[in-house]
């Protein structure tokens, strides 16, 4: 059975466009601190997972469905799982709901590269391993 992870944000005014609808972009930046939130919970320090002298960690792809607005003042779970690793890389997933239902998906794939030359190498035993532990959580759509 797969772990799960999931945290509360309330959506900023600041957030917003003047239609006082999130700024389409921003979902990006909040799915990310989602995914700082979900590393700690992972097992790794902070600084850990940002240094670079192991490893780099870019995103290499990123996409957002929007099924409903989010609006400033609005309390969000997002649930955050694991939804593929590959041998150089891994998919992650951000599902935004409100008890109205899912407000939006982000779909996020991360590249493992060695700092020094830049190529993509083989994702770390420990990060596979600690990854693998929220790999598949079934939800949304």
């Amino acid at each position: 059975m797969s772990l799960k992870f999931q945290t509360e944000m309330r959506l900023k005014f600041r957030d917003a466009d003047p239609a006082q609808i999130m700024y389409f972009a921003n979902i990006f930046s909040l799915a990310h601190d989602a995914f700082e939130e979900f590393i700690v919970k992972a097992g790794y320090k902070y600084e850990e997972w940002f240094t670079k002298d192991l490893h780099m960690v870019p995103i290499r792809h990123a996409e957002a469905d929007y099924k409903a607005p989010l609006v400033p003042g609005g309390l969000y779970t997002v649930v955050v799982q694991v939804e593929n690793l590959g041998t150089t890389s891994f998919k992650m997933k951000y599902t935004f709901e409100s008890k109205a239902g899912i407000h939006a998906t982000v779909k996020m794939v991360h590249a493992v590269l060695d700092p020094h030359t830049q190529q993509k190498i083989p994702l770390p035993h420990i990060m596979r391993q600690r990854l693998s532990a929220y790999l598949g959580v079934a939800h949304g759509s």
